[in-house]
């Protein structure tokens, strides 16, 4: 293995984990939100998932971790083409759930100006 593939393939799990925790952090926080009544789920798809905790575990937690771990395997084997690739996405992911993260701060001060 390279150094450029070595240095692709690191980055690459740093982007899968970073964008692991932002997903977790936007379950808690629409959660969060959800709870005070203020809010509702904007995403249509997600209204379900969200109100049953077992399966929005599983969808935001559990399945991801999975998808995850699989990378992890296919990574060690994958060619510089692949990890550049798959970096790229990654950084898409982060850089969505940073924006949904970025909303939820908006919304939890929204909810402070509500409240006082």
């Amino acid at each position: 293995m390279n150094i450029l593939k070595n240095d692709t393939a690191l980055c690459t799990k740093k982007r899968l984990f970073l964008l692991f925790m932002l997903n977790f952090s936007d379950w808690i926080c629409t959660l969060s939100l959800l709870a005070t009544g203020y809010f509702e789920e904007a995403n249509p798809l997600m209204k379900n998932v969200i109100a049953s905790p077992l399966l929005g575990f599983a969808v935001k937690v559990a399945l991801p971790l999975s998808c995850i771990f699989f990378a992890f395997t296919k990574i060690k084997t994958a060619d510089n083409k692949q990890l550049l690739l798959s970096n790229n996405i990654a950084l898409f992911g982060v850089s969505v759930y940073l924006l949904l993260n970025l909303y939820h701060i908006v919304c939890f001060c929204m909810l402070y100006i509500i409240q006082n």
